[in-house]
């Protein structure tokens, strides 16, 4: 049932009040953000699912012909080449996933959502798609050097600029400018912020399990089954014909559901940059004092 009151975003909250107000929130405001995220960025991922999904197939039941190595070995290239097309679409994807949705926060906090259509929140969102792209890039690019040089700098990366995509949201701070804005946010209170990114990525990961699981089991017992009827009967194990169509299907799904699960995340973060503004700098306040010397 959707709350009467709606959720007020700049509000100091403490860290149980950040996890339960995310759900508020998306109880109150899921069927624009779904049905954004069905029209714009879904599409991304069942196409894509096709792609990938069809060449993990057909690589998986790949028999290399014993008599012509050299052909085997460019048939199995272009089979494993198949995967990249497929990998890009669903990456290009989840772009413009974080453009949507990040673009229905600041809709939102301009007090603009209750009149946006899904059509309008995907182009608000594709206007923006290359500071998202480009804050994305660069969190993710700081956060796997910190992980090749060693575990906790890729952490402390990944901490600090967790309030970026929000940063930019709201105040256009663009690309690079939003990783010293969160960088700054975070200041003297990264022990909380890297808790709520811990709790939060865990939530948002069993909740895709409940997808992922019975896909893998049935991918296990398939695989099972194909090994011991082939020790039966002495020859090589061959995974069944229509498998290939099961892992598509299974990709398309699995890639889709991540995609619906991921405002999860991303307004649990959002929630943690208003707060984190108000108890640095009190521009809620501020406001309300405006407001009164108006009056």
């Amino acid at each position: 049932m959707q709350n009467a009151e709606p959720v007020q975003l700049r509000q100091v909250r403490d860290f149980g009040q950040l996890i339960g107000t995310t759900f508020t929130f998306l109880r109150q405001n899921l069927r624009l953000l779904w049905s954004a995220i069905g029209l714009g960025c879904i599409p991304f991922a069942l196409v894509g699912g096709v792609l990938a999904g069809g060449a993990v197939g057909s690589l998986q039941n790949f028999r290399p012909d014993p008599s012509n190595p050299a052909g085997a070995f460019d048939s199995m290239l272009v089979t494993m080449l198949g995967i990249i097309p497929g990998m890009i679409l669903f990456l290009l994807g989840y772009v413009v996933l974080v453009a949507v949705v990040h673009e229905f926060v600041r809709a939102y906090h301009l007090g603009e959502h209750a009149y946006l259509k899904p059509g309008q929140l995907i182009m608000r969102g594709f206007a923006q798609l290359g500071p998202y792209f480009g804050c994305s890039f660069l969190v993710g690019l700081l956060g796997f050097i910190g992980l090749l040089l060693c575990l906790i700098p890729g952490i402390y990366a990944w901490t600090v600029l967790s309030l970026a995509l929000t940063c930019h949201a709201i105040e256009r701070t663009g690309g690079a400018g939003s990783l010293g804005r969160s960088n700054q946010l975070v200041q003297g209170d990264f022990w909380a912020t890297l808790g709520l990114v811990i709790v939060m990525g865990l939530i948002n990961w069993v909740i895709n399990m409940i997808v992922q699981v019975p896909f893998m089991i049935v991918g296990m017992v398939i695989g099972i089954n194909s090994g011991l009827d082939a020790a039966q009967a002495g020859g090589d194990a061959f995974l069944p014909q229509w498998f290939g169509i099961f892992n598509t299907i299974s990709t398309m799904v699995q890639w889709s559901f991540q995609m619906l699960t991921y405002p999860i995340v991303a307004v649990c973060m959002s929630l943690k940059y208003f707060s984190r503004v108000e108890e640095k700098e009190g521009h809620g306040l501020r406001e309300k004092i405006a407001g009164f010397e108006q009056v």
